[in-house]
């Protein structure tokens, strides 16, 4: 799996993962690292991830509740 942030003049490394991703993985290594920074430089700017499990887990939750997060519905099937 690739991950990578991409916004209007800004952007992240692509991040190569291997194995299964963890809620404190995600919040760690990916959200406060890459996230939270870069959406940090961007006024307005609204995150946008799937319902995975690590994306929905309570510590990721609230290692965003202070940016704006597009709602995914569950079963959308936009997936």
């Amino acid at each position: 799996m690739i991950l990578g942030v991409i916004a209007p003049d800004a952007w992240s490394p692509l991040i190569l993962i291997h194995g299964t991703m963890t809620a404190q993985w995600y919040v760690h290594d990916i959200l406060q690292l890459h996230v939270l920074s870069l959406t940090a430089g961007l006024p307005g700017a609204i995150f946008q991830q799937d319902n995975a499990r690590p994306h929905t887990a309570r510590m990721s939750k609230d290692c965003l509740r202070l940016i704006s997060t597009l709602l995914w519905p569950a079963r959308s099937p936009d997936v």
